[in-house]
């Protein structure tokens, strides 16, 4: 079974951390008139105490933030930010909703409603799918009464054309790396095709020149969204010990998640006799062992067709950390023999 992806968490860590750069990415004519000298002030209570009354059942991410603009004014703006998957029945009605009672709460500064849609899909046509941003609106009419709100709407899926330009943007931009990720679980199923992946944007984040703050922010976020199945878990954990030695560089949120994890599951076991326990766990790791070579099997006819005998029997005598180290040399190996080498 897969760990639940924990989107909210990480979109909400995303935008307290690169918020400038999430400006520049998706909004850089707004973001050149930014006084960008004055922190961000970030309005989460605010604006939870305001939407109180239609928080429950919400499924996206809302941010409010004040800034200072360049043009001398002494008006701040505040910028609110919904994020979520795609658009659905009220997506509009809701984006009205915040515009008004946040005009109303705060009158005298301007007001920016922006929405980041994250999934693939949605409500746009062919034509547009190549469009990043775009306008959405709000309308009514009522006897002789009527309104129209337009609010900006980015798209991330119209990035997805642009995978090259992400890629040489990220050194500059970490936020660039935040929608390759998203563009990449969107995309891939739980498998080994997004275990390699993972790892590979883990290695990418030494590669690009990252500090080390950034690289385990970006880690964290990356280990949320492209989550992997329980079977894949160990072959991931290796892949990252692997680089914390190669670049010295400890990435400590996965391995303690799944060791976590572990901790939990052996703790369910207290209390029972030691020999029923002692048997749970030689067949717990039976089970670790039949499913790492399982998965192992699976890679290799995969990428190099029928397993040979001679490969079988090697699968079958290995330990688990044995296979799991198979595992992840078969992302890089050219030959079968590079596997078992």
């Amino acid at each position: 079974m897969a760990q639940r992806p924990d989107y909210d968490s990480a979109w909400k860590d995303t935008l307290s951390a690169y918020f400038p750069e999430f400006m520049q990415m998706l909004r850089p004519d707004t973001h050149a008139h930014i006084d960008w000298a004055y922190p961000p002030k970030f309005m989460d209570k605010e604006l939870q105490a305001l939407m109180r009354s239609t928080a429950r059942g919400r499924r996206h991410v809302d941010k409010l933030v004040s800034v200072r603009m360049l043009d001398g004014q002494d008006k701040m703006l505040l910028i609110h930010v919904e994020i979520q998957t795609r658009c659905d029945s009220t997506f509009s009605a809701r984006m009205f909703d915040y515009h008004i009672r946040l005009k109303s709460k705060y009158p005298g500064d301007r007001l920016l409603n922006l929405a980041v849609l994250t999934g693939q899909g949605g409500s746009r046509d062919e034509d547009s799918a190549e469009r990043v941003s775009n306008l959405m609106s709000y309308a009514y009419q009522d006897e002789d009464c009527g309104l129209c709100f337009t609010f900006p709407v980015i798209w991330l899926e119209g990035w997805r054309p642009r995978m090259v330009e992400l890629q040489k943007l990220a050194p500059c931009n970490p936020f660039a790396v935040i929608v390759l990720v998203q563009l990449e679980a969107s995309a891939l199923r739980l498998g080994p095709d997004r275990l390699a992946r993972k790892i590979e944007l883990v290695r990418h984040l030494e590669q690009w020149g990252f500090t080390r703050d950034n690289r385990r922010t970006l880690f964290r976020v990356i280990d949320a969204m492209l989550y992997l199945p329980d079977d894949l878990e160990p072959v991931f954990e290796a892949a990252v010990i692997q680089i914390e030695e190669e670049h010295q560089m400890t990435y400590v949120t996965s391995i303690e998640r799944v060791r976590l994890k572990r901790e939990r599951a052996e703790g369910l076991e207290e209390g029972l006799e030691q020999g029923r326990e002692q048997g749970r766990e030689q067949g717990l790791q039976k089970g670790k062992i039949t499913g790492a070579a399982e998965l192992l099997t699976t890679q290799i006819t995969s990428k190099f067709g029928m397993l040979p005998d001679w490969a079988h029997a090697r699968i079958v005598e290995a330990d688990e950390v044995t296979l799991n180290q198979w595992a992840l040399r078969i992302l890089q190996a050219e030959r079968l023999e590079d596997v078992f080498a």
